[in-house]
């Protein structure tokens, strides 16, 4: 066990090399003017991290310091103590060793208020410290995996309201995960429940399988969906509040040969970044896209595959334009999120409302920016191109490889060279990149196949993730968008009309300076926000 330690706090981030002498003078000087906390104010001059200080003052009081990977309570330890104690007492039951309860606390200051907790459990306390952020996320995964335990035991002996928290449970979960989707996969004899975090799916544990038909049927009963028909697919919608704010749940449910397959697709406006500073612009490539939706007139394309932010993007060029004296109107299928001050229209076919049929009328609102959500077929294209001569500014999203082979796209949709060439301003292509786990990521050597892949040559160190709780054992933790911008000029527009082949108009915008999606991954790897994995994975070199 260390030893308390008399030094000033200052004094051990100095010497643990996380601080300069010269930024503690500064916050020393602030400190006798402000009467803070030597800590707090160095956190808000952003000079250390909350880790930096929790590992100091773990130091000074001579206590075990633990990272955010160690906290990792046995559930005899969380059984011990409620919930509501653990959280009022920003405390983590550990493990029980050597008959003493280790327990993780944030701050040092509860620590003479924890005899309470020694009462409680009936065990003298160890006390170990953590960071605030890992100590709360730790708490609420540890007393939220019991709850889910507790309910599906209470569900197996038939009762109706365990299943109800138990649907409660995995969509918290799912929403505090950041999941995009949940799967509910129902087999002869197995039950599988997937969630789709960063792009990738991974399993949780699952109930048992007799209590899948009684789930899928509380989540129907939500979405007003027909309990009783399971032979064909249904689509409804769920809108519930997690942690204090609204999310949606778009469901669908397709038969199977064990039962109902269900996905429920996770709508969670509070995670929808709206800005185009946070969507992984460098600063001239927001320019760029700030010009072309600035654009009285024309069409804009933004390309990618499915779950690449296509949607994301096209929502934050409108919302930097979302000006009282600018008409926005936009077509969709679904409409995904509500924004404000937009009028949108979904799409149904089912009674015929489509897209070309919905962007026709669009035209007599009186628009400025018409967005469509997809150009799918020859009709809304053509449609797309009328209302960009007409004096509309045209956004919409195509499902291409990237930005030059866009507009072979748009030719075997039938829209003519000489009308691309008079009415597209600009094509953009994008990717969704797993970032490494800032938990657990280290540097990484690749192989020489792996960098003769990428047309790397050199030493150049790259990074990787080993693996933690934190990012569920995949080395990633979180997402970035990287960026092929293509804006158009007399050349290109001339290139349209002698051979508009996607090779011809790649060349050309390679000699034009154009960043590829391969380039710009590359630059992410280089700086250790990606591996070099990733790279390979979601980009592909310009020589098809």
């Amino acid at each position: 066990m260390p030893t308390p330690d008399s030094r000033q706090l200052g004094g051990i981030l100095v010497d643990l090399g996380v601080l300069l002498m010269g930024q503690l003078q500064a916050a020393l000087a602030e400190q006798r003017r402000s009467g803070g906390r030597i800590g707090q104010i160095l956190l808000d001059r952003e000079e250390i991290t909350e880790e930096d200080l929790s590992r100091s003052l773990a130091i000074q009081g001579g206590l075990e310091w633990l990272p955010s990977g160690a906290l990792k309570p046995s559930e005899e330890a969380v059984a011990l103590v409620d919930a509501g104690t653990a959280r009022a007492f920003g405390a983590l039951p550990l493990g029980v060793e050597n008959d003493r309860l280790r327990i993780a606390v944030a701050d040092p200051e509860v620590l003479p208020l924890l005899g309470d907790l020694e009462a409680l459990t009936g065990y003298p306390l160890e006390i170990v410290l953590a960071a605030p952020a890992a100590l709360v996320d730790a708490v609420e995964g540890a007393y939220q995996k019991r709850a889910e335990k507790q309910v599906v035991a209470e569900a197996e002996v038939g009762e109706a309201a365990p299943i109800v928290r138990l649907l409660e449970s995995l969509l918290t979960r799912a929403v505090r995960d950041s999941a995009a989707d949940i799967h509910f996969e129902p087999y002869q004899g197995e039950f599988r429940i997937r969630m789709r975090v960063d792009g990738v799916l991974y399993e949780v544990d699952p109930p048992p399988p007799h209590l899948a038909t009684a789930l899928i049927s509380r989540i129907k009963v939500l979405a007003n969906l027909d309990i009783s028909e399971t032979r064909l697919p249904q689509d409804g919608r769920i809108e519930m509040v997690v942690d204090g704010r609204p999310i949606d749940f778009r469901v669908s449910t397709v038969p199977i040969q064990g039962g109902e397959s269900t996905v429920l697709r996770v709508l969670d406006r509070k995670s929808l970044r709206l800005d185009l500073t946070q969507l992984g612009l460098l600063p001239e490539e927001a320019d760029q896209l700030g010009e072309f939706v600035r654009l009285p007139h024309g069409i804009v394309l933004v390309t990618g595959p499915t779950g690449s932010g296509k949607t994301t993007s096209l929502y934050s060029l409108l919302n930097s334009v979302n000006e009282p004296q600018t008409k926005i109107l936009t077509v969709e299928d679904p409409v995904e999120y509500d924004l404000e001050g937009i009028v949108q229209v979904p799409v149904n076919d089912e009674i015929g409302v489509n897209y070309s049929r919905v962007l026709r009328t669009m035209l007599r609102q009186d628009p400025d920016i018409i967005l469509v959500g997809e150009i799918r077929d020859p009709e809304t294209a053509q449609i797309a191109v009328e209302a960009s001569l007409t004096g509309h500014l045209v956004l919409s999203t195509l499902h291409t490889n990237d930005a030059p082979s866009t507009v072979t796209r748009m030719i075997d949709l039938g829209v003519e060279p000489f009308l691309l060439a008079a009415t597209i301003e600009g094509i953009v292509a994008q990717r969704l990149l797993r970032t490494v786990c800032r938990e657990c990521g280290v540097e990484h050597r690749p192989d020489a196949d792996q960098l003769a892949k990428a047309g790397i040559t050199g030493d150049q160190p790259f990074y990787r993730g080993k693996g933690c709780e934190a990012c569920h054992f995949t080395g990633y933790s979180g997402r970035t968008a990287i960026y092929e911008i293509l804006p158009m000029d007399d050349e290109l527009r001339d290139q349209f009309l002698q051979n508009p082949s996607t090779i011809a108009l790649r060349e050309l915008a390679r000699e034009r300076k154009m960043k590829t999606l391969r380039e710009r991954a590359l630059e992410l790897a280089a700086t250790g926000r990606t591996t070099l994995d990733e790279v390979l994975r979601e980009t592909q070199t310009e020589s098809y």
